[in-house]
């Protein structure tokens, strides 16, 4: 015997069809019907009417039961996201109104979405809730008493309280203290001053005042690099030998992106050149030696750059003449006849009746015979 399905599949089409738009339960129950009531077929239908089995009305009050679970517990879970949405300052998505295949009935677990961070110098100029009194300015409390009036300060008292403060802030050098023992204490090479150069002193291991280094400039003033290989004709290891010479390394004042500019002490520079060259005399010579060839190398540039020049412009009044010749006519104008010799440059006998006539304008021969 069978037994037609069609009750249960609309039975289930009906709890799809209130899950999609959600309803409260009682509303619901109203319109399902009860278990009591009997499914019959339309009247219609000339089948004889069936009543259904008790397994058959178990699974649909089974059925039904879920269906009722799930409309309830999806209508909580959004009016709770509405009330979450009401009072949280920050957005939550809402749960989407979809229909859940899954069964089961047991609540979501909580997301792990890490929520960025607010930026809130964006749009918060001034937060006043993490400022701070700064007293505007105005007296702090540390000018005031333990009864909130100000505190009273003499003229020598503050300056008693300024010297103390210097003294705290000054820090003291045995270099810039005096000397204890003058017989062995350093003196400036020029006057014999105790007051030295505390720069000249660490860096070029010259003893020598300010007084002294300002009045003997061609002595202690200081060259570049580059005025050191153009007046003295030191090479660029010469020059990197720190063994040899001591320098002061600055930034270069054209540009940051220039090498680092070097200073040299002039009379170490010019030491070790006259010991290079022999004397000054020599230095001397050889500087002239270089001026005269970088003199005849400028010379004999000039003069290839002058005959270049003057090809360019012979090849161009060539094409110029050659231009004007190619768009006039030319007309041969020659000149008298003149007799030729007996016997000619090769060798070979002439007649005695053949003349040449040549062009004036552009040169052309032409020899003719007289009969």
């Amino acid at each position: 015997m069978k037994i037609s399905n069609t009750n249960i599949i609309s039975e289930r089409q009906y709890a799809i069809k209130e899950s999609v738009n959600p309803v409260t339960t009682d509303s619901l129950i109203g319109k399902i019907p009860s278990s009591s009531s009997t499914y019959t077929l339309s009247e219609t239908n000339k089948r004889p009417k069936l009543a259904l089995t008790p397994e058959q009305q178990q699974l649909i009050n089974k059925n039904r039961q879920k269906a009722l679970d799930r409309i309830k517990l999806r209508q909580d879970a959004v009016n709770g996201s509405l009330r979450d949405a009401r009072t949280s300052s920050q957005y939550e998505p809402a749960v989407p109104n979809v229909v859940d295949n899954n069964p089961s009935t047991t609540p979501k677990a909580p997301s792990t979405y890490i929520r960025p961070s607010i930026h809130k110098k964006d749009y918060i100029e001034y937060d006043f809730s993490t400022m701070q009194d700064t007293f505007g300015g105005f007296v702090s409390n540390k000018t005031l008493d333990k009864d909130g009036n100000p505190i009273e300060m003499t003229l020598q008292d503050w300056k008693n309280q300024q010297l103390e403060k210097k003294n705290m802030t000054m820090r003291y050098d045995e270099d810039d203290l005096p000397p204890t023992d003058l017989r062995n204490a350093p003196t400036c090479s020029e006057c014999r001053s105790y007051d030295l150069d505390k720069k000249m002193k660490e860096i070029f291991d010259c003893l020598v005042c300010k007084s002294c280094k300002e009045k003997h400039p061609e002595k202690y003033s200081l060259l570049t690099k580059t005025e050191c290989k153009e007046d003295y004709f030191l090479t660029e290891s010469e020059l990197a030998d720190l063994g040899l010479f001591k320098r002061i390394v600055k930034e270069n004042p054209h540009s940051g992106t220039f090498s680092r500019m070097q200073l040299f002490l002039r009379y170490q520079i010019e030491d070790y050149a006259f010991k290079k060259w022999g004397s000054s005399e020599n230095l001397d010579n050889e500087w002239l030696r270089r001026e005269e060839m970088r003199k005849n190398r400028r010379e004999r540039k000039f003069n290839n750059k002058l005959k270049e020049m003057r090809k360019k412009l012979r090849a161009e009044e060539l094409t110029r003449n050659l231009r004007s010749r190619r768009d006039k006519k030319h007309i041969h104008e020659w000149s008298a006849p003149q007799k030729k010799k007996s016997i000619d440059d090769q060798g070979m006998e002439v007649p005695e009746n053949s003349y040449v006539k040549r062009c004036i304008g552009c040169g052309m021969e032409v020899e003719e015979i007289l009969m």
